[in-house]
């Protein structure tokens, strides 16, 4: 049986975020850095800076000029939004999918995390006027706990995906039964050793807890609705496997459910506008 940290020790030995992500996080805590920082560390790793000069070309920010130098880049897109795609690149590759089976992929859940990414953005823009990046972040990374118990438990984590019946015994009860602790701890941990904002980390560790009610419009509240509208059009995190909108949830979304319905109608042309962001070489995102 394992605990959050002796979890977290375990993945961190074979896997770890690159320097260059950790530097950058550590440069968007520091409120005395410089473009001029963020532009010197993001030269040291020649393969993201090409990656961001793509990305920053792509239909995702839809520039009507070429951008071909990084320090143009790294003005336009911003500190914390340079953060956001850094994260991105960073932990992409600990997706990759290494023995495929039946109840738990790690494709599927990058497809799940994407599409979380996109809604938390688009829910907080769109519903509550927050144009916080710390939402895509939160997003991208709130499931990242499941992706360390692969790699440390394999067979136990697929065990308690099993196990876990929605509207019966959730994920969570599954996992802290069976491997002695769940993705929710297990994911804070991996947020705060990465320096991560605080809202990033509570909504990682709170996100499945269904019983409890948070601010609606805070992190936790619109990864748990984008939880919700991303299981109902079949990206969950464990295939064919979602659950219920959270009850405190459930009047908010009735009464704006146009607004939520235009975001559903949306979301695949905003998920395809970020290809270039979540699928560089042009195949994850096609298992959908």
């Amino acid at each position: 049986m394992y605990t959050a940290e002796k979890l977290v020790r375990k993945f961190s030995d074979s896997k770890t975020l690159p320097h260059v992500a950790l530097k950058v996080g550590e440069l968007v805590k520091n409120e005395n850095s410089t473009m001029h920082d963020f532009e010197e560390t993001i030269a040291m790793d020649p393969i993201l800076v090409t990656r961001l000069l793509r990305l920053v070309n792509s239909p995702f920010f839809g520039l009507a000029n070429k951008v071909e130098k990084i320090s143009k880049a790294v003005v336009f897109v911003g500190m914390k939004n340079l953060r956001n795609l850094v994260a991105v690149d960073a932990i992409r590759d600990l997706f990759t999918e290494s023995d495929p089976t039946q109840g738990f992929s790690r494709s599927a859940l990058w497809l799940h995390s994407a599409t979380i990414a996109t809604l938390t953005d688009m829910i907080g823009k769109r519903i509550f006027g927050d144009s916080r990046e710390d939402l895509f972040l939160a997003g991208i990374l709130h499931d990242i706990g499941l992706i360390a118990e692969d790699q440390v438990t394999g067979d136990l984590l697929r065990k308690a995906c099993d196990v876990y019946k929605p509207g019966g015994k959730s994920l969570i009860q599954s996992e802290n039964e069976i491997i002695g602790t769940d993705h929710c701890k297990v994911g804070a941990v991996l947020a705060k050793e990465w320096n991560m904002p605080e809202d990033v980390l509570k909504a990682i560790r709170q996100h499945h807890e269904q019983e409890k009610s948070f601010p609606i419009g805070s992190v936790t509240s619109i990864i748990q609705l984008a939880e919700f509208i991303a299981g109902k059009m079949k990206f969950s995190a464990i295939p064919g496997k979602a659950d219920p909108l959270p009850p405190y949830l459930v009047k908010h979304v009735k009464g704006m459910m146009s607004n939520y319905k235009i975001i559903v109608r949306d979301l695949p042309d905003e998920i395809a506008k970020a290809k270039d962001l979540f699928d560089p070489e042009g195949s994850t995102l096609d298992n959908g």
